[in-house]
């Protein structure tokens, strides 16, 4: 089934996530890392082999890499000798993407807690980047919930004002104290970001050992996607959903490198005992079929008269054992009231 519904979904624009080393200044609730981890951040440039083995078999013709940690920019370990060692990466990368024909984009993922040598730094980076004629983005996380202490928050606002319209991209994770938080208590700088408009995605939570407390239920996301339709109609994907007649799987399927050189999928990061028992389907390393073609069959997505225009969501999200579901799809049913507000404010589907 997924052959027919999902192969022409897929954004022709591959992915790849490339972990150079986990060490980080944060301390995120809902992050599966060990941010003590220092492997990896004296030899970045052991992960270009990986790169090659995943370019030599890459069918699309666009990449796109999204570089991080950890915290790539993390002040206690980023310095001109680290910042020497990524543009030989990105260097290498550009390379080998030459050799294979294929078109390559760098995004840079930062928590922009950073330091104001530090952000010379990254400035440095990019500047030097763009010159080689490598493309290149810089992009960040931002969640009200699990983050940030008071001190880093101010940081990352200050840093989000230094770097203006250079971040391409906030992404938001939709957890379930990320999105009450949004719902019951009001964001003032979320609102902030918005009416400056920024480029917001709300991402869907990987169930890990934590899920018990992030992961939200269909309920509370489908009265989130309806605050999002009738408050937010600009962040994504609810603005593709709104204005798209057509849409991509959000699922792009990405290709993962970790810091010790795996090559893998999303399903690897979910190997321990206890996380795969947290899921209804068999987690594979390297392949994603079974939990796809699961959500496919229990959705009966193939009759869905909104398939064209729904992205689909997490499939690992939504094989999460102890998920609080619905009796029917909670994208058909966001479908359904889009439907109704757009014929109440005029929208335009295209």
């Amino acid at each position: 089934m997924r052959e027919f519904l999902l192969d022409p979904k897929r954004d022709p624009e591959q992915e790849y996530t490339i972990h150079l080393f986990e060490f980080c200044n944060l301390r995120c609730a809902f992050c599966w890392q060990n941010h003590e981890d220092t492997i990896g951040i004296d030899n970045v440039m052991n992960k270009l082999p990986s790169v090659e083995k995943f370019i030599s078999k890459e069918l699309m013709q666009k990449v796109t890499f999204n570089i991080m940690g950890g915290e790539v920019f993390a002040p206690a370990i980023y310095n001109r000798n680290l910042n020497e060692g990524y543009k030989l990466f990105v260097k290498g990368i550009q390379k080998i993407c030459d050799h294979y024909d294929k078109k390559c984009v760098m995004n840079w993922v930062s928590n922009l807690v950073t330091t104001e040598d530090g952000n010379e730094l990254i400035r440095d980076l990019i500047s030097w980047s763009r010159e080689e004629g490598i493309e290149t983005r810089l992009t960040t996380s931002y969640d009200p919930r699990g983050r940030f202490n008071k001190k880093d928050f101010e940081i990352f606002k200050s840093n989000v004002e230094y770097w203006g319209d250079e971040v391409t991209c906030f992404s938001c994770l939709l957890t379930k104290p990320n999105i009450n938080y949004y719902l019951n208590e009001g964001d003032e700088y979320f609102d902030y970001l918005y009416k400056q408009g920024k480029y917001i995605y709300f991402d869907y939570y990987m169930p890990d050992e934590h899920a018990k407390f992030n992961m939200p239920s269909d309920e509370l996301l489908l009265k989130f996607f309806k605050h999002c339709v009738d408050k937010y109609p600009n962040v994504h994907p609810v603005r593709d959903w709104i204005f798209n007649k057509k849409n991509f799987a959000s699922c792009r399927v990405s290709k993962l490198i970790l810091a010790d050189g795996t090559l893998c999928q999303c399903g690897n990061l979910v190997q321990s005992e206890k996380s795969l028992s947290q899921y209804k389907s068999p987690i594979k390393r390297k392949d994603n079929s079974i939990i796809e073609n699961s959500f496919l069959e229990k959705y009966n997505c193939a009759s869905c008269e909104f398939l064209d225009r729904c992205t689909l969501g997490c499939f690992m999200n939504h094989d999460y054992r102890y998920k609080e579901e619905l009796n029917e799809c909670v994208y058909k049913l966001t479908h359904r009231y889009i439907e109704d507000v757009r014929l109440q404010r005029n929208y335009i589907a295209t």
